[in-house]
Protein backbone atom coordinates (compact mmCIF):
# COMPACT_ATOMS: atom_id res chain seq x y z
CA UNK A 1 0.00 0.00 0.00
CA UNK A 2 1.31 3.46 -1.23
CA UNK A 3 2.23 5.98 1.99
CA UNK A 4 -0.30 8.76 2.46
CA UNK A 5 2.35 11.02 1.60
CA UNK A 6 2.64 9.86 -2.16
CA UNK A 7 -0.95 9.46 -2.69
CA UNK A 8 -1.81 13.23 -2.20
CA UNK A 9 1.60 14.51 -3.77
CA UNK A 10 2.12 17.97 -3.53
CA UNK A 11 -0.96 19.13 -1.45
CA UNK A 12 0.82 16.78 1.70
CA UNK A 13 2.68 19.52 2.70
CA UNK A 14 -0.17 22.28 3.36
CA UNK A 15 -2.71 22.71 6.28
CA UNK A 16 -5.45 21.00 4.12
CA UNK A 17 -3.07 18.69 2.83
CA UNK A 18 -2.01 17.45 6.48
CA UNK A 19 -5.78 17.08 7.16
CA UNK A 20 -6.09 15.33 4.68
CA UNK A 21 -3.43 12.86 5.49
CA UNK A 22 -5.33 12.31 8.51
CA UNK A 23 -8.20 11.56 6.92
CA UNK A 24 -7.16 9.26 4.53
CA UNK A 25 -4.85 7.53 7.22
CA UNK A 26 -8.30 6.63 9.05
CA UNK A 27 -9.27 5.63 5.82
CA UNK A 28 -6.70 2.88 5.05
CA UNK A 29 -7.15 2.17 8.54
CA UNK A 30 -10.50 1.07 8.50
CA UNK A 31 -9.98 -0.54 5.39
CA UNK A 32 -7.61 -2.89 6.59
CA UNK A 33 -9.34 -3.28 9.87
CA UNK A 34 -11.93 -4.82 7.86
CA UNK A 35 -9.94 -7.06 5.48
CA UNK A 36 -8.09 -8.57 8.82
CA UNK A 37 -11.59 -8.97 10.71
CA UNK A 38 -12.06 -12.41 10.55
CA UNK A 39 -15.51 -12.82 11.47
CA UNK A 40 -16.53 -11.09 8.14
CA UNK A 41 -20.50 -12.47 8.67
CA UNK A 42 -20.43 -10.41 11.63
CA UNK A 43 -20.16 -7.04 9.60
CA UNK A 44 -23.15 -7.66 7.47
CA UNK A 45 -25.27 -10.73 9.38
CA UNK A 46 -24.72 -9.75 12.91
CA UNK A 47 -28.09 -7.77 13.65
CA UNK A 48 -29.95 -9.73 16.23
CA UNK A 49 -27.29 -12.18 16.84
CA UNK A 50 -24.56 -9.93 18.05
CA UNK A 51 -25.14 -8.09 20.30
CA UNK A 52 -23.92 -3.74 20.44
CA UNK A 53 -21.71 -3.81 23.40
CA UNK A 54 -21.14 -0.05 24.61
CA UNK A 55 -18.56 1.60 25.11
CA UNK A 56 -17.28 2.79 28.53
CA UNK A 57 -14.54 5.21 29.73
CA UNK A 58 -13.73 5.35 33.12
CA UNK A 59 -12.59 8.41 35.47
CA UNK A 60 -9.46 9.05 36.66
CA UNK A 61 -8.80 8.54 40.39
CA UNK A 62 -7.97 11.35 42.48
CA UNK A 63 -4.13 10.98 43.13
CA UNK A 64 -3.48 9.75 46.76
CA UNK A 65 -0.38 10.42 48.81
CA UNK A 66 0.39 6.58 48.06
CA UNK A 67 0.39 6.95 44.70
CA UNK A 68 2.48 10.32 45.02
CA UNK A 69 4.67 7.76 47.25
CA UNK A 70 4.72 5.18 44.42
CA UNK A 71 6.04 7.26 41.94
CA UNK A 72 8.70 9.03 43.90
CA UNK A 73 10.05 5.16 43.59
CA UNK A 74 9.67 5.24 39.95
CA UNK A 75 11.29 8.59 39.31
CA UNK A 76 14.13 7.45 41.82
CA UNK A 77 14.19 3.97 39.44
CA UNK A 78 13.85 5.51 36.27
CA UNK A 79 17.09 7.72 37.24
CA UNK A 80 18.88 5.08 38.06
CA UNK A 81 18.41 3.42 34.79
CA UNK A 82 18.64 5.96 32.40
CA UNK A 83 22.48 7.14 33.99
CA UNK A 84 23.35 3.96 31.88
CA UNK A 85 21.07 3.64 29.24
CA UNK A 86 22.36 2.76 26.01
CA UNK A 87 20.90 4.42 22.67
CA UNK A 88 17.90 2.78 21.29
CA UNK A 89 17.87 1.72 18.38
CA UNK A 90 14.83 -0.35 15.99
CA UNK A 91 11.25 0.18 15.98
CA UNK A 92 11.82 1.56 19.51
CA UNK A 93 14.69 4.04 18.10
CA UNK A 94 15.43 7.17 19.86
CA UNK A 95 12.77 9.31 16.92
CA UNK A 96 10.08 6.76 17.87
CA UNK A 97 10.44 7.14 21.80
CA UNK A 98 10.95 10.80 21.41
CA UNK A 99 7.32 11.08 19.63
CA UNK A 100 5.51 8.93 21.70
CA UNK A 101 7.23 8.95 25.44
CA UNK A 102 8.57 12.52 25.00
CA UNK A 103 6.55 14.61 27.56
CA UNK A 104 6.66 11.55 30.03
CA UNK A 105 10.36 11.44 30.15
CA UNK A 106 10.29 14.69 30.92
CA UNK A 107 7.87 14.68 33.25
CA UNK A 108 10.38 12.08 34.84
CA UNK A 109 13.40 13.90 34.65
CA UNK A 110 12.07 16.57 36.80
CA UNK A 111 11.94 14.53 39.55
CA UNK A 112 8.17 15.85 40.31
CA UNK A 113 6.04 12.72 41.63
CA UNK A 114 3.14 14.54 41.94
CA UNK A 115 3.01 15.75 38.23
CA UNK A 116 3.65 12.00 37.39
CA UNK A 117 1.03 10.52 39.48
CA UNK A 118 -1.45 12.78 37.69
CA UNK A 119 -0.49 11.79 34.27
CA UNK A 120 -0.25 8.09 35.05
CA UNK A 121 -3.73 7.98 36.87
CA UNK A 122 -5.23 8.59 33.05
CA UNK A 123 -2.34 6.52 31.14
CA UNK A 124 -4.93 4.93 29.39
CA UNK A 125 -5.62 7.93 27.89
CA UNK A 126 -2.36 8.77 26.95
CA UNK A 127 -0.52 8.30 23.76
CA UNK A 128 2.61 7.38 25.75
CA UNK A 129 0.64 3.60 25.64
CA UNK A 130 0.46 3.27 22.25
CA UNK A 131 1.78 0.04 20.65
CA UNK A 132 0.86 -1.33 24.00
CA UNK A 133 -3.06 -0.04 24.68
CA UNK A 134 -5.21 1.92 22.06
CA UNK A 135 -4.54 4.75 24.36
CA UNK A 136 -5.79 8.27 22.79
CA UNK A 137 -6.33 6.62 19.67
CA UNK A 138 -9.47 5.55 21.15
CA UNK A 139 -10.94 9.06 22.44
CA UNK A 140 -11.20 9.93 18.88
CA UNK A 141 -12.90 7.15 17.03
CA UNK A 142 -16.42 7.82 15.48
CA UNK A 143 -18.62 5.43 12.90
CA UNK A 144 -16.98 3.11 11.28
CA UNK A 145 -13.97 2.98 13.54
CA UNK A 146 -15.72 3.28 16.49
CA UNK A 147 -18.22 -0.26 15.35
CA UNK A 148 -14.80 -1.72 14.41
CA UNK A 149 -12.79 -1.14 17.77
CA UNK A 150 -16.50 -2.80 19.63
CA UNK A 151 -16.37 -5.76 16.90
CA UNK A 152 -12.98 -6.34 17.32
CA UNK A 153 -13.31 -6.28 20.80
CA UNK A 154 -16.01 -8.50 21.32
CA UNK A 155 -14.75 -10.66 18.51
CA UNK A 156 -11.46 -11.59 21.03
CA UNK A 157 -13.91 -11.61 24.05
CA UNK A 158 -16.24 -14.66 22.25
CA UNK A 159 -12.51 -16.05 20.81
CA UNK A 160 -11.32 -16.07 24.00
CA UNK A 161 -14.10 -18.22 25.32
CA UNK A 162 -13.62 -20.32 21.89
CA UNK A 163 -9.86 -21.21 23.45
CA UNK A 164 -11.12 -22.39 26.57
CA UNK A 165 -14.05 -24.45 25.68
CA UNK A 166 -16.49 -21.70 27.39
CA UNK A 167 -18.29 -21.54 23.46
CA UNK A 168 -18.51 -23.48 20.85
CA UNK A 169 -16.76 -22.36 18.03
CA UNK A 170 -18.70 -20.65 14.91
CA UNK A 171 -18.80 -22.48 11.69
CA UNK A 172 -19.09 -20.02 8.66
CA UNK A 173 -19.55 -23.06 6.32
CA UNK A 174 -22.70 -24.00 8.71
CA UNK A 175 -23.60 -20.57 8.69
CA UNK A 176 -22.90 -19.75 12.12
CA UNK A 177 -22.78 -16.47 13.27
CA UNK A 178 -23.00 -15.02 17.16
CA UNK A 179 -23.03 -18.74 18.53
CA UNK A 180 -21.09 -18.05 22.05
CA UNK A 181 -24.31 -15.39 22.73
CA UNK A 182 -27.00 -18.11 21.99
CA UNK A 183 -27.61 -17.70 26.34
CA UNK A 184 -26.71 -14.67 27.02
CA UNK A 185 -23.40 -12.32 27.35
CA UNK A 186 -23.99 -12.90 30.96
CA UNK A 187 -23.76 -16.49 30.39
CA UNK A 188 -20.81 -16.19 28.06
CA UNK A 189 -18.83 -14.19 30.46
CA UNK A 190 -19.65 -16.48 33.74
CA UNK A 191 -18.40 -19.41 31.43
CA UNK A 192 -15.06 -18.02 30.44
CA UNK A 193 -14.30 -16.21 33.82
CA UNK A 194 -15.14 -20.19 35.37
CA UNK A 195 -12.84 -21.79 32.81
CA UNK A 196 -9.75 -19.09 33.42
CA UNK A 197 -10.22 -18.78 37.02
CA UNK A 198 -10.29 -14.78 36.63
CA UNK A 199 -12.66 -11.98 36.62
CA UNK A 200 -12.55 -9.94 32.68
CA UNK A 201 -13.15 -6.78 34.33
CA UNK A 202 -10.25 -4.84 33.78
CA UNK A 203 -8.85 -3.16 37.11
CA UNK A 204 -9.90 0.57 38.34
CA UNK A 205 -6.48 1.99 37.29
CA UNK A 206 -5.27 4.58 34.51
CA UNK A 207 -8.82 5.59 33.25
CA UNK A 208 -9.28 3.04 31.11
CA UNK A 209 -11.41 2.71 28.12
CA UNK A 210 -13.16 -0.27 26.30
CA UNK A 211 -16.66 -2.51 25.47
CA UNK A 212 -19.07 -3.05 28.90
CA UNK A 213 -19.63 -6.42 28.73
CA UNK A 214 -21.98 -8.22 31.82
CA UNK A 215 -20.50 -5.40 33.88
CA UNK A 216 -17.07 -5.70 33.22
CA UNK A 217 -14.41 -3.02 31.34
CA UNK A 218 -12.64 -5.40 28.85
CA UNK A 219 -10.43 -2.47 27.01
CA UNK A 220 -9.57 -3.82 22.73
CA UNK A 221 -5.93 -5.79 24.21
CA UNK A 222 -7.23 -7.01 27.35
CA UNK A 223 -8.62 -10.19 26.15
CA UNK A 224 -5.28 -10.74 24.10
CA UNK A 225 -3.28 -10.48 27.02
CA UNK A 226 -5.33 -12.80 29.26
CA UNK A 227 -4.88 -15.50 26.50
CA UNK A 228 -1.44 -14.76 26.55
CA UNK A 229 -1.44 -15.52 30.42
CA UNK A 230 -3.45 -18.62 30.17
CA UNK A 231 -1.57 -20.36 27.27
CA UNK A 232 1.76 -19.53 29.61
CA UNK A 233 0.29 -20.99 32.45
CA UNK A 234 -0.86 -23.82 30.80
CA UNK A 235 3.03 -24.34 29.17
CA UNK A 236 3.80 -24.41 32.39
CA UNK A 237 1.38 -27.21 33.96
CA UNK A 238 1.68 -29.06 31.30
CA UNK A 239 5.91 -28.73 31.24
CA UNK A 240 7.22 -28.00 34.27
CA UNK A 241 4.59 -29.58 36.69
CA UNK A 242 6.99 -31.61 38.89
CA UNK A 243 8.30 -27.90 39.87
CA UNK A 244 7.87 -25.71 43.18
CA UNK A 245 8.39 -21.74 43.09
CA UNK A 246 8.49 -21.33 39.45
CA UNK A 247 10.74 -17.69 38.11
CA UNK A 248 9.20 -16.74 35.31
CA UNK A 249 11.26 -13.90 33.20
CA UNK A 250 9.33 -11.51 30.23
CA UNK A 251 11.43 -9.47 27.60
CA UNK A 252 9.69 -6.91 26.96
CA UNK A 253 5.86 -6.70 28.78
CA UNK A 254 3.84 -3.58 27.40
CA UNK A 255 2.37 -2.01 30.46
CA UNK A 256 2.48 -5.37 32.80
CA UNK A 257 -1.02 -7.01 31.61
CA UNK A 258 -0.18 -10.84 31.13
CA UNK A 259 1.95 -10.89 34.34
CA UNK A 260 -1.19 -9.74 35.49
CA UNK A 261 -3.45 -12.04 34.73
CA UNK A 262 -1.47 -14.41 35.06
CA UNK A 263 -0.31 -14.12 38.43
CA UNK A 264 -4.16 -14.22 39.00
CA UNK A 265 -4.22 -17.68 37.91
CA UNK A 266 -0.89 -19.26 39.39
CA UNK A 267 1.55 -18.62 42.26
CA UNK A 268 5.03 -17.32 40.48
CA UNK A 269 7.86 -15.34 40.81
CA UNK A 270 7.92 -13.16 37.85
CA UNK A 271 10.71 -10.96 36.32
CA UNK A 272 9.84 -7.94 33.47
CA UNK A 273 12.95 -6.90 31.39
CA UNK A 274 12.05 -3.55 28.99
CA UNK A 275 13.11 0.19 28.75
CA UNK A 276 13.54 2.46 31.62
CA UNK A 277 10.31 4.43 30.22
CA UNK A 278 8.41 1.23 29.59
CA UNK A 279 9.31 0.13 32.92
CA UNK A 280 7.42 3.03 34.63
CA UNK A 281 4.53 1.93 33.20
CA UNK A 282 4.50 -1.63 33.92
CA UNK A 283 5.89 -0.79 37.75
CA UNK A 284 2.57 1.63 38.24
CA UNK A 285 0.05 -0.75 36.46
CA UNK A 286 1.50 -3.71 38.37
CA UNK A 287 2.05 -1.64 41.98
CA UNK A 288 -1.58 -0.41 41.27
CA UNK A 289 -3.12 -4.01 40.61
CA UNK A 290 -1.20 -6.54 43.27
CA UNK A 291 -0.30 -3.72 45.99
CA UNK A 292 2.79 -1.67 46.15
CA UNK A 293 4.64 -3.93 48.22
CA UNK A 294 4.51 -6.92 45.94
CA UNK A 295 6.34 -4.81 43.14
CA UNK A 296 10.63 -3.71 42.88
CA UNK A 297 11.99 -1.43 40.44
CA UNK A 298 15.32 -1.20 39.67
CA UNK A 299 17.75 -0.51 42.90
CA UNK A 300 15.35 -2.31 45.24
CA UNK A 301 15.17 -5.58 47.04
CA UNK A 302 13.71 -8.05 44.39
CA UNK A 303 9.98 -8.68 45.27
CA UNK A 304 7.30 -11.32 44.22
CA UNK A 305 7.26 -8.96 40.90
CA UNK A 306 10.66 -7.11 39.76
CA UNK A 307 10.87 -4.92 36.69
CA UNK A 308 14.35 -4.26 35.74
CA UNK A 309 15.69 -2.43 32.27
CA UNK A 310 16.49 -4.29 29.33
CA UNK A 311 20.81 -3.28 30.27
CA UNK A 312 20.81 -4.80 33.68
CA UNK A 313 20.13 -8.42 33.24
CA UNK A 314 23.23 -8.77 35.42
CA UNK A 315 20.63 -8.25 38.01
CA UNK A 316 18.12 -11.11 37.17
CA UNK A 317 18.28 -13.96 39.50
CA UNK A 318 19.57 -17.00 37.53
CA UNK A 319 18.50 -20.43 37.13
CA UNK A 320 15.06 -18.69 36.33
CA UNK A 321 12.38 -21.84 35.03
CA UNK A 322 10.71 -20.02 32.20
CA UNK A 323 11.20 -16.88 29.68
CA UNK A 324 8.33 -15.36 27.83
CA UNK A 325 7.93 -12.88 24.99
CA UNK A 326 4.79 -11.94 23.61
CA UNK A 327 4.50 -9.76 20.75
CA UNK A 328 7.37 -7.69 21.19
CA UNK A 329 10.76 -9.64 19.64
CA UNK A 330 9.69 -8.49 16.12
CA UNK A 331 10.07 -5.07 17.30
CA UNK A 332 13.50 -5.71 18.48
CA UNK A 333 16.56 -5.70 16.73
CA UNK A 334 17.67 -9.03 15.76
CA UNK A 335 21.07 -8.35 17.47
CA UNK A 336 19.95 -7.66 20.88
CA UNK A 337 16.96 -10.35 20.76
CA UNK A 338 20.04 -12.83 19.72
CA UNK A 339 22.00 -11.58 22.80
CA UNK A 340 18.63 -11.96 24.90
CA UNK A 341 18.14 -15.65 23.61
CA UNK A 342 21.84 -16.44 23.90
CA UNK A 343 21.91 -15.06 27.53
CA UNK A 344 18.64 -17.13 28.18
CA UNK A 345 19.85 -20.41 26.85
CA UNK A 346 22.32 -20.21 29.37
CA UNK A 347 20.40 -18.90 32.44
CA UNK A 348 17.13 -20.40 31.60
CA UNK A 349 16.40 -24.26 32.77
CA UNK A 350 13.06 -24.79 31.61
CA UNK A 351 10.78 -23.38 28.52
CA UNK A 352 10.47 -20.33 26.33
CA UNK A 353 7.00 -19.26 25.62
CA UNK A 354 6.80 -17.29 22.01
CA UNK A 355 3.69 -15.72 21.11
CA UNK A 356 4.39 -13.53 18.07
CA UNK A 357 4.42 -12.53 14.31
CA UNK A 358 6.62 -13.62 11.55
CA UNK A 359 5.67 -11.05 8.71
CA UNK A 360 9.59 -9.44 8.28
CA UNK A 361 7.89 -6.18 7.27
CA UNK A 362 10.57 -3.57 6.21
CA UNK A 363 11.02 -0.98 9.00
CA UNK A 364 13.43 1.83 8.27
CA UNK A 365 15.28 -0.37 5.73
CA UNK A 366 15.18 -2.78 7.89
CA UNK A 367 13.13 -6.50 7.94
CA UNK A 368 11.80 -7.22 11.68
CA UNK A 369 13.34 -10.04 13.72
CA UNK A 370 11.67 -13.56 13.15
CA UNK A 371 11.94 -15.17 16.44
CA UNK A 372 12.01 -18.96 15.24
CA UNK A 373 15.58 -18.02 12.78
CA UNK A 374 17.27 -16.00 15.95
CA UNK A 375 16.41 -19.76 17.99
CA UNK A 376 18.09 -21.56 14.82
CA UNK A 377 21.16 -19.06 15.13
CA UNK A 378 21.49 -19.38 18.83
CA UNK A 379 20.87 -23.06 19.74
CA UNK A 380 19.89 -24.79 22.42
CA UNK A 381 16.08 -24.40 21.81
CA UNK A 382 14.22 -27.35 21.28
CA UNK A 383 10.06 -27.02 19.94
CA UNK A 384 7.68 -28.82 21.61
CA UNK A 385 4.65 -27.10 19.79
CA UNK A 386 3.98 -24.48 17.47
CA UNK A 387 0.31 -23.36 16.96
CA UNK A 388 -1.59 -20.55 15.27
CA UNK A 389 -3.12 -18.37 17.63
CA UNK A 390 -7.14 -18.57 18.92
CA UNK A 391 -7.37 -14.37 19.49
CA UNK A 392 -4.69 -13.20 16.54
CA UNK A 393 -4.78 -13.97 13.15
CA UNK A 394 -0.98 -14.60 11.45
CA UNK A 395 0.60 -14.82 15.40
CA UNK A 396 2.21 -17.92 16.06
CA UNK A 397 2.45 -19.56 19.75
CA UNK A 398 5.38 -21.49 20.05
CA UNK A 399 7.19 -23.46 23.29
CA UNK A 400 11.03 -24.73 23.35
CA UNK A 401 12.44 -26.88 25.87
CA UNK A 402 15.72 -25.06 26.66
CA UNK A 403 18.92 -27.42 26.49
CA UNK A 404 21.78 -24.62 26.90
Amino acid sequence: MRPVRSILGPVANTRAGHRAQREVATALGSARAVEAFDRPSWLYRSRGRVPRAELQFRAARQVSEADVALCRRLVDAYALAEADAPVLSGIWSQEVFQDRHRDLVLTLRSRDAAVLAERLASMFRSHFVLGMALGSMGLKQSGLSARLSRLYTLNRVVALAESQGAARIENPEQGSVGLAFTDGVESLVARTEAALGVSLDFPEIGAAHGIQLAGRLIPLEAPDQIYGAARLRDAIQTYLADRQALRVVEIGGGYGAMAYWILGMIDLQYVIVDLPVANVLQGYFLAQALGASEVSFYGEAPARVAIAPTHALSTVRLPFDVLANKDSMPEIPEAAVLDYLTWARAGCNGIFYSYNQEAAAIVDGTPQTVVPDVLAEVGGFVRLRRDPSWLRRGYAEEIYRVQG
